[in-house]
C-alpha cells in the first residue's frame, strides 16, 4: 500500500533539502533520494493532520474536479506527455484536497508497474466503477485518448443534467420551506398571544380558530413529542431503505411522484445512455457494461430495469427488447436502443437516446416552476386564508359581544 514519507537529505553540495514521496517502503524512498544525488538523513511517515472524517466531508470531490483531472489527463496524452510525468504535474483544486492526495498514490503504482485503472480501484470514493471500466477498456484496445475525451463530454453532460434537475427542485422546495417556517412561527409566537386576549372575554371561538389554538398549544406543549416524531420517522425510512424489499418500495414511490418522477427518469435515462455509450465505444461486452451500470445507479427501480435489460443479452433475448414490458424504461428509448442493435448502430443511437433525454431534463426543469406555480398558489392561498379567518372571525364575535 503505498504511503506519503516525508523525507530531509542533503545535496552534494550540502545544503538541506525538505520534500514528500509516495512510496510502499522507506527504501523505495531511499532509492529514490539516491537517484537523484540526494543523501538521506531522515525519512518519516507522514502523519495525518486533523479528523479525518471530518475532513472528507469537508473535501467531497466534486464533479468538476474529475472533468478537469480527465480533461487535463487527456490533453497531456495527447500531446506525447508520459502517463507518469502527467500525474506528477497535475494539481486539482486545495493542496490538501481528496483528488491531491490520492494522485500521488495513484502515480507511486502506476511507477510501481500497476495500469491507471488498477491503480485508480483503491480510490473509489473519486473515481466511479464507470470511469475505471472505462479507462481499463481504454488502454486494452489502445484508445485512452478517445475514451478520456468522451469521459470528460459525458461528465459534463452529466453535471449539466444534475443542475438542471436540483435548479428545478429548488423553487419548490425554498417555498415550503419558508412557509412551515411561517407556520412554526406563528403557531408558536403569535398564536398564543392571541389566545391570552380572546380568553379575557367570554365569547363562542369558531371552528377554524379552535383549531389553530389546538395546535397551538399542542405545538407548544409537546414540541419534545414532535421532535420525537421526526426522530422516529427519520430512522424508520432508515431502516426502510437498508433493506432491499422496502428501498424498492421507496425508490418506486418516488418515481410515481407526479410532474418530478418523470424528472427523475428522465435524468436516469439520459445518464445511463451517456454512459452505456461510452463503455460500448471503450470496447467493452454490452452485458459487461449493463452490469456496471446497474451498480453505478442509486435508484433501486431503475437498477431493477436495467438488470431485466441485460438479462435479455444474457439470455440472447435483445431481439425481444420491444415485447419486454418495462415499468419506467420509456419505449422511445427501447425502440432507439432496437434500431442501433438491428442496424449496427447502436453507439450513435445510445448518443441520441443521451442527447434527446438530455433536452428533456433541461425543458422539463425549465418550465417545471410554470408547472407547479398553480399548486403552491393554492397551498399559499390555503395558509393564508386558514389564518386569516382563525384570527379575523374571532374579532367579528367579540364585536357582537360589545355591542350587546
Amino acid at each position: 500500500m503505498a504511503t506519503q514519507f516525508e523525507y530531509k537529505a542533503i545535496t552534494p553540495d550540502g545544503k538541506t533539502h525538505h520534500g514528500e514521496f509516495v512510496a510502499e517502503t522507506r527504501d523505495q524512498v531511499s532509492t529514490y533520494l539516491s537517484d537523484h544525488d540526494l543523501i538521506p538523513v531522515t525519512i518519516e511517515q507522514k502523519k495525518e493532520s486533523g479528523n479525518i472524517f471530518l475532513s472528507e466531508f469537508f473535501n467531497k470531490v466534486k464533479t468538476e474536479d474529475i472533468i478537469m483531472f480527465t480533461n487535463n489527463l487527456s490533453t497531456m496524452y495527447r500531446a506525447g506527455i508520459p502517463i507518469l510525468r502527467a500525474l506528477s504535474i497535475i494539481k486539482i483544486g486545495k493542496s490538501n484536497s481528496l483528488f491531491n492526495i490520492a494522485l500521488p498514490k495513484i502515480h507511486a503504482d502506476v511507477q510501481a508497474g500497476k495500469s491507471i485503472s488498477d491503480a485508480m480501484k483503491d480510490h473509489r470514493n473519486i473515481f466511479p466503477e464507470v470511469y475505471i471500466s472505462s479507462i481499463a477498456a481504454g488502454e486494452e484496445s489502445g484508445k485512452l485518448d478517445e475514451i478520456l475525451n468522451q469521459l470528460a463530454k459525458m461528465l459534463e453532460r452529466e453535471m449539466e443534467i444534475n443542475r438542471m434537475i436540483k435548479s428545478g427542485l429548488r423553487y419548490p422546495i425554498i417555498v415550503l420551506t419558508i412557509l412551515g417556517l411561517a407556520f412554526t412561527v406563528v403557531m408558536t409566537f403569535v398564536v398564543p398571544k392571541f389566545i391570552d386576549f380572546y380568553s379575557s372575554f367570554d365569547a363562542a371561538l369558531p371552528l377554524p380558530t379552535q383549531i389553530m389554538i389546538g395546535t397551538s398549544n399542542f405545538i407548544t406543549s409537546y414540541w419534545y413529542v414532535l421532535l420525537g416524531l421526526i426522530g422516529l420517522i427519520i430512522y424508520s425510512y432508515r431502516y426502510i431503505v437498508s433493506k432491499p424489499k422496502g428501498k424498492l418500495a421507496v425508490d418506486n414511490a418516488i418515481l410515481n411522484i407526479p410532474v418530478f418522477g418523470s424528472l427523475i427518469i428522465k435524468g436516469n435515462v439520459a445518464r445511463f445512455a451517456l454512459m452505456f455509450q461510452i463503455l460500448f465505444k471503450s470496447g467493452l461486452p454490452i452485458i459487461k457494461s449493463l452490469d456496471i451500470l446497474t451498480t453505478s445507479v442509486t435508484n433501486s427501480m431503475i437498477q431493477k430495469e436495467i438488470y431485466k435489460l441485460a438479462e435479455l443479452f444474457r439470455k440472447g433475448s435483445e431481439h425481444k427488447l420491444l415485447q419486454t414490458k418495462f415499468i419506467f424504461f420509456p419505449d422511445l428509448a427501447k425502440q432507439m436502443i432496437a434500431i442501433g442493435l438491428e442496424s449496427g448502430s447502436l453507439e450513435k443511437m445510445l448518443l441520441e437516446v443521451g442527447e434527446h433525454y438530455s433536452k428533456e431534463v433541461q425543458y422539463t426543469s425549465r418550465n417545471l416552476t410554470a408547472i407547479l406555480e398553480p399548486i403552491l398558489t393554492v397551498v399559499i392561498s390555503g395558509f393564508v386564508l386558514l389564518m386569516a379567518l382563525a384570527i379575523f372571525m374571532p374579532m367579528w364575535n367579540l364585536i357582537k359581544v360589545f355591542n350587546g
